[in-house]
């Protein structure tokens, strides 16, 4: 048995705080993370000082693993050995570093920089090439040139932080002794240019395939930069021309511009026969650097005589271009008076700093001369036609704008500008004008403003209940026009009483009198005899059977007093200078419809008629094969005709949904026009459009239009549209489209229209009174 005194805890401070402190021990000693995992996430490893040092587990960009980033800038590599190898260096590191004992644990490579002074600072963009190994390692790197070139070695770590560099070495490219050639070891590319002449060529041994010559009309070789031609080109130029990316693709040929003073970098591209008076397009793409200074980048031509004569230069240049983007650089250019050939070259002129890269040059002859005079020029641009002064009249070329200009003798009498503005001395259409698709005609049926006008300064009179006379004026009217009259003066009376009445009245064609018919009446009571001011105004429609008629009518003013008037009153219309009176007749446009209804007022009436235009959409189209089934080949282009037997003689329909059908209903139909777009016709003088109506609310699977009747509209031109008067044809409760249906197999009726989704889609204009 137990009891309580055996196990009793101690009480002792000194045992306590022995036990206490082997417990630390053991829990010290124990291991902290005995199993622990990272799910889809990383740790992050600071230093003392807060910065990112690394991160272990998933990257941002999916992989997993540990990325060093944010490291300390590498030690300075030790100095290499370079070794001059045939075309080329061989350049050995040895694994050491210049301020450091051993490698750092992040290091990823070693670069090689060659480079063109000991001054230059290594572009960690731009390695010449680079060591992987740690241990240190030997590469090769191929030199264009056998001038002197220094080599530098720049340290880079796992973080991308790169070294300064180590000090610079002098060196320089092999060339090669007879030591070095083997049969068959000198080949293409590998000879200089004019290193051989003529009397060492057997005849036959070169064949053009082996030759640098220009590439089609193009007189360049290897215009790309990417052939062994360009490489010796290049090599031959000096330390500072060199090959490097070109214009989206393959290779360009950079030039360093660092100079201590201006210099003019020039690199001959090739040399070719060419006369005098000849032209040339000249053509490069350019890409230039921030802080590139020259006074321009240029591809020219250097005009030379036989024996080597420089005559002069032709330049397509670009003064200040953009940094860091592609930029095309084009020009014309002719040879002066005794030229024999031209030089083609590569320039930046008068550079300190920067550098550029071309590529994609172009040389092409101009079939034409530069003489001077009337002339025409054919080119990679196109074509243009000089006048006998010189100058460029005709402008029918890509990449540019166009324009015509004629002339009568010495004088300018036409011309189409380069935006399509058009500029006559008088303009005679034998046809129609179109605006918009309208015929300048219908443009002219707005209002016309005045036609007849006439002042009165005398004073007429008339006693109570006479009427008198006072101003005619006549004019002539077009049937189907409105015409507004109006009397605007004044009037005084010897009396006060009664009424004045202005009366409006017309002798037709014959003379007016006071008991002619009457179209309009105006009184006024005469309440004082002082002076006030009497209008009277009239409009109405010329028709034959109304008041206002077609051709010539004469008008008559005249006025009475009555209604109570006192006996011997004297009513009088004066005028003076400063008070003229003034009649006047004025054509207000084409005829309007009445829509107006009675209304007293007191009681509710259905809404007045109005008239509306209003434009509908295309909702549908599609050309039908044999005047049958669909023909989805031409998809919603409508065509119309016959071409070929594949197809047929061709029909199409268009149709027009939306509010057409509900907008109709209970509507009197004014004029209906359709506006179609005839992108073209089988004639290049034009066609014949035949027009019917259908009422089809979709499209159908097959033809059908719901009428015999038919309009045909001829003389229409190509990429024209037309506004086309089909209310004739068109029934409101009835029809919600159009076909075209030629049905006859004659060519001039084979044309093409733009439907549903296309630049100009078929419209209905309907007018209508509801």
């Amino acid at each position: 048995m137990i009891t309580l005194k055996e196990h009793r805890l101690p009480t002792d401070i000194g045992t306590r705080l022995a036990r206490l402190e082997k417990l630390l021990r053991s829990a010290v000693r124990a291991p902290k993370l005995v199993n622990a995992s990272i799910e889809s996430g990383a740790v992050d490893v600071y230093d003392e000082s807060g910065s990112l040092r690394a991160v272990i587990g998933q990257q941002p960009d999916g992989t997993s693993g540990v990325v060093a980033v944010n490291g300390p800038r590498p030690p300075i590599p030790s100095v290499p050995e370079v070794e001059s190898v045939l075309g080329g260096l061989r350049i050995t590191w040895d694994g050491g570093f210049a301020d450091a004992e051993a490698a750092p644990l992040d290091l990823s490579r070693v670069q090689v920089h060659v480079l063109t002074s000991a001054s230059a600072v290594p572009d960690a963009r731009w390695p010449s090439a680079t060591i992987e190994a740690a241990s240190g390692a030997s590469v090769t790197v191929a030199v264009n040139h056998y001038g002197p070139v220094w080599v530098r070695l720049v340290a880079v770590n796992t973080s991308g932080i790169p070294s300064l560099p180590s000090d610079a070495v002098r060196t320089m490219a092999r060339r090669a002794v007879s030591g070095d050639l083997g049969n068959g070891v000198i080949q293409q590319g590998h000879i200089a240019v004019g290193a051989i002449a003529t009397p060492h060529l057997a005849v036959g041994s070169v064949t053009p395939d082996q030759l640098a010559v220009g590439q089609g009309t193009n007189l360049i070789p290897d215009p790309g930069f990417e052939g062994a031609a360009t490489a010796n080109t290049v090599a031959a130029g000096g330390a500072a021309w060199s090959l490097a990316p070109g214009n989206r693709t393959g290779v360009g040929i950079r030039l360093d511009c660092t100079a201590d003073a201006p210099t003019y970098f020039t690199l001959p591209l090739a040399t070719v026969p060419v006369l005098a008076a000849s032209q040339l397009f000249l053509g490069v793409d350019v890409l230039a650097s921030e802080g590139l200074a020259a006074q321009a980048v240029k591809i020219l031509a250097r005009w030379e005589t036989t024996a080597g004569e420089v005559l002069g230069y032709g330049v397509a240049e670009q003064a200040a271009p953009e940094a860091g983007v592609w930029r095309r650089v084009t020009g014309q250019v002719a040879a002066p008076q005794g030229t024999t050939r031209a030089v083609l070259c590569l320039e930046a002129s008068a550079a300190t700093a920067g550098w550029c890269v071309f590529d994609n040059a172009e040389a092409h002859t101009i079939f034409g001369d530069a003489t001077g005079g009337a002339r025409a020029e054919i080119g990679p641009r196109g074509l243009r036609l000089y006048d006998e002064d010189g100058e460029e009249v005709v402008s029918l070329v890509s990449g540019q704008a166009n324009y015509l200009t004629l002339r009568n003798g010495t004088t300018r009498v036409a011309a189409i500008g380069s935006t399509g503005d058009a500029s006559f001395q008088n303009l005679n259409v034998a046809g129609t004008v179109t605006i918009g698709g309208d015929d300048l005609a219908t443009l002219n049926n707005g209002p016309r403003g005045l036609v007849a006008i006439d002042w009165m300064a005398a004073s007429v009179k008339t006693t109570t209940g006479t009427e008198m006379g006072y101003i005619e004026l006549a004019f002539d009217a077009e049937a189907g026009r409105m015409y507004r009259i109006a009397y605007d003066g004044s009037a005084e009376c010897s009396a006060a009483g009664g009424s004045l009445v202005l009366r409006l009245r017309s002798g037709f064609a014959a003379a007016p009198l006071v008991k002619s018919t009457q179209l309009q009446e105006a009184r006024f009571p005469l309440s004082q005899t002082a002076r006030r001011h009497v209008r009277l105004e009239f409009t109405g429609v010329c028709a034959p059977d109304d008041l206002i008629r077609p051709g010539r009518n004469r008008l008559l003013l005249s006025f009475t007093s009555d209604s109570g008037a006192p006996a011997g009153q004297q009513v009088t219309l004066t005028g003076a200078k400063g008070r003229l009176g003034q009649m006047t007749v004025e054509d207000v446009g084409e005829q309007v419809a009445k829509t107006g209804v009675y209304n007293t007022g007191g009681a509710v009436v259905p809404d007045p008629p109005v008239k509306v235009t209003r434009t509908y959409k295309a909702a549908w189209s599609g050309s039908y094969a044999n005047r049958s089934g669909y023909n989805s080949y031409y998809g919603n282009q409508m065509v119309g005709g016959y071409y070929s037997s594949n197809n047929g003689i061709q029909a199409a329909l268009v149709g027009f949904g939306g509010s057409l059908a509900s907008d109709l209903s209970g509507a009197k139909l004014l004029k209906v026009e359709v506006y179609l777009y005839a992108n073209h016709w089988y004639l290049a003088s034009g066609g014949t459009a035949v027009l019917k109506a259908h009422g089809h609310a979709s499209r159908p699977g097959k033809f059908s239009a719901d009428q015999s009747d038919s309009k045909a509209i001829t003389g229409w031109a190509r990429a024209s549209g037309r506004w086309v008067d089909i209310t004739s044809i068109f029934d409101s409760t009835t029809f919600r489209g159009i076909a075209v249906d030629p049905n006859v197999t004659s060519t001039t009726s084979y044309g093409k229209f733009d439907g549903v989704g296309s630049s100009h889609p078929p419209q209905l204009r309907v007018t209508y009174i509801k």
